[in-house]
């Protein structure tokens, strides 16, 4: 009987990640189609195709932005903001003894 390792798992999170990320260079919300939340990816398709439309050359910035944000929320779970700028307690806090 053969056993599944944990590398395997992270190879195929790499490829669907990969695929996510072309996706949203093709069309904005495809990490949110392929998750299936079609909600979600409508949202940013037509956010997308708003921001080009109404702010043109600008508009392709926040485009970019909202095609990050279909990306992080998919993979990490959080929004892009919260994801470039969130703090990470360090990882040794919680072994920590507070001294008074």
């Amino acid at each position: 009987m053969a056993t599944k390792s944990n590398s395997d798992d992270s190879g195929k999170d790499n490829t669907s990640n990969g695929l996510k990320l072309i996706g949203e260079v093709i069309v904005p919300g495809a990490s949110q189609f392929v998750d299936g939340h079609v909600k979600s990816g409508t949202i940013h398709l037509l956010g997308s195709v708003a921001s080009i439309a109404f702010l043109g050359p600008a508009g392709l910035i926040v485009s970019a932005l909202i095609r990050g944000n279909s990306f992080t929320t998919s993979t990490q779970n959080k929004p892009i903001l919260k994801a470039l700028f969130e703090r990470q307690p360090p990882a040794d806090a919680g072994s920590r003894v507070a001294t008074t």
